[in-house]
Parts: C-alpha cells; structure tokens; sequence
C-alpha cells in the first residue's frame, strides 16, 4: 500500500482511537496492514478498492480496543457475577471472535465469488 494512503488512514485510526501523539504510530500502521490484508483475503482481491478504505481505521480500531493492543497485559473480560454477598469474576483471554463478522454485508459486494487458491493469486491477479 503506498506511503501516502497508510498516513491517511493512519491518521483516521487515531482520531478513532482518541491518539494524539506518535508513540503507538508503529503498532497502529502494523494493525492498519493486518486489517488491509484481512479484508484482501476475505474478499480474494488484490487491491483495497477506494470504498473499503475507510472500514480499515474502524476495523483497525475495533481490533485495537478487544484485544488490549499496546498494553501489557491482555484485556479482562467478565466471566461471572453472583449476586449474593457480590462476587464478580474476570477472566484475562482475548476474544476469538472474527473481526469481519461484524462487516459481512460492507464487504459482501467486493467478494469474489470465483474460487481460487493460493498459487494462483499471482498470476491472476498480477499482486505478488
């Protein structure tokens, strides 16, 4: 993905995030590339069309925040709560829940319904 596109979403990623300064810059331009190689993969393209850049920063975002990236330690999820004597209980996995879930019917139109496997990629789509 060129430079220029990556700084842009980039940017949207962190005014989702609330992130001012440049110190997760690194960690989320490593999100911003997973999330554009999850969607080419889902959809068996091989370039983002201009629609879909703006889902990468939501999805990016959404990655960010339900698996605890950036921080030490992984996010605690409630596992059980009991209401007598008030007893809650966390539990430290992250979530394995596939992110595009949530972006089926956004994605849907750019799918491409043609069958292909990994060793044609390239020469079809001239990606590689």
């Amino acid at each position: 993905m060129e430079q220029e596109k990556t700084a842009e979403l980039l940017k949207r990623l962190k005014m989702l995030l609330g992130i001012t300064d440049e110190s997760k810059d690194e960690l989320l331009s490593f999100l911003i590339d997973d999330v554009v190689n999850l969607i080419l993969g889902y959809c068996r393209i091989c370039f983002l069309p201009r629609p879909l850049e703006s889902l990468v920063p939501v999805i990016a975002a959404d990655m960010y925040r339900a698996k605890g990236y950036g921080g030490e330690s992984a996010p605690e999820i409630v596992k059980s709560i009991s209401e007598g004597q008030r007893s809650v209980s966390f539990d430290s996995k992250t979530p394995d829940g596939d992110f595009l879930t949530n972006y089926y019917d956004r994605l849907k139109p750019f799918v491409n319904r043609r069958g292909k496997v990994p060793s044609d990629v390239g020469k079809i789509c001239k990606c590689v």
